[in-house]
């Protein structure tokens, strides 16, 4: 329906480019998102809706994505992204654009879902793709925890 990578290409992409990462000592940024209050709009305004809001969301997704960049929906209302060659600094900036244009397609239709995103960013690109997902993740989870419609960002270079 949305026409982005399924999570099996998203794993295959992943993995391609978190080696050429490796390779050349550079950074790279997982993110993870997810609707906050999704199961509000499928029920105040049908699955129909539920739907053109998850084929909006994929389209500011693709026109915000650099060449470079790895999105996915995971399934449901969960979204993820590989940024390559993207710092700690470069990624708050991106990711808070991204946010904005997505709030302003919320709008737009007068849906009333935000999205929680967790944020991790890596000066020097890890070895486990599966880790670096599991980051921010984690860090999604816990802005859904602390009342949802926002940004957590982490720096894992510093570890």
């Amino acid at each position: 329906m949305t026409r982005l990578p399924n999570r099996r290409e998203f794993h295959e992409r992943g993995r391609q480019v978190l080696a050429q990462a490796q390779r050349a000592g550079s950074s790279i940024t997982a993110v993870s998102f997810d609707l906050d209050k999704f199961k509000e709009v499928n029920d105040t305004f049908g699955h129909g809706a539920g739907d053109a809001l998850l084929v909006c969301v994929a389209d500011v997704l693709r026109r915000h994505l650099r060449l470079s960049d790895v999105p996915v929906r995971l399934g449901g209302d969960e979204f993820a992204l590989l940024l390559p060659g993207m710092d700690s600094a470069a990624a708050q900036t991106y990711v808070s654009d991204l946010q904005r244009q997505l709030m302003a397609a919320m709008g737009e239709h007068h849906w009333p879902a935000t999205f929680s995103i967790g944020v991790a960013s890596y000066a020097r690109a890890p070895h486990d793709l599966d880790q670096l997902l599991a980051n921010s993740d984690s860090l999604m989870y816990e802005v859904k925890r602390g009342g949802r419609s926002g940004i957590l960002q982490k720096d894992y270079t510093l570890q």
